[in-house]
């Protein structure tokens, strides 16, 4: 097999880093993957660390083309059910599968994958203070415990999880509504 860009190695690796885990990519596991010997590899990489480092570049940059215009119009289950439904297509994109899967079981080991990580939850949960305080919830634990309900859902689905989290929004939009009834 012949290699016709660096974006080829970059994705069979992340797909080994993600479902059989870091310790399984090694430049001779890469290069078999590949149809290529060890040796070949080297030619457009000098190193794992440095296919790791592209790795989190191009996954990054996957990631962050991937963004959703929040819309803010409608009533709270409406915002809510849309806001849970844009980040469950976004961590369910075939494209990005293998990368998110990389970066949640190496955010406890790699420093790369812990960064990228943590700007996702808390680009999540900023996003989801911005819908709380719009539909006029100014209570900080409403937010947090959206937000984490999401994040929980949205780790779920890298697991291989199924559930629907636009049920649990909707319920969620319920309980704000019964609590302005009050």
């Amino acid at each position: 097999m012949k290699i016709k860009d660096k974006a080829e190695i970059i994705e069979k690796a992340t797909e080994i880093i993600a479902f059989s885990g870091l310790d399984k990519l090694t430049m001779q596991s890469l290069g078999k993957e590949l149809g290529l010997n060890k040796a070949s590899l080297y030619h457009w990489y000098s190193s794992k660390e440095e296919i790791l480092e592209a790795v989190f570049e191009e996954g990054h940059r996957k990631l962050m083309a991937k963004g959703f215009r929040l819309n803010l119009e409608g009533s709270t289950e409406e915002v809510l059910s849309r806001a849970a439904s844009e980040w469950t297509k976004i961590f369910s994109d075939e494209s990005l599968l293998p990368y998110l899967r990389a970066v949640y079981s190496l955010r406890y080991s790699d420093e790369r994958a812990e960064e990228e990580a943590r700007a996702l939850s808390l680009m999540i949960r900023s996003q989801i203070d911005v819908i709380i305080n719009s539909l006029g919830y100014q209570d900080t634990f409403i937010s947090s415990l959206f937000a984490s309900l999401l994040l929980l859902h949205l780790e779920s689905i890298l697991d291989g999880g199924e559930e629907d989290f636009i049920e649990d929004s909707e319920s969620f939009a319920e309980l704000l509504n019964h609590m302005d009834s009050r």
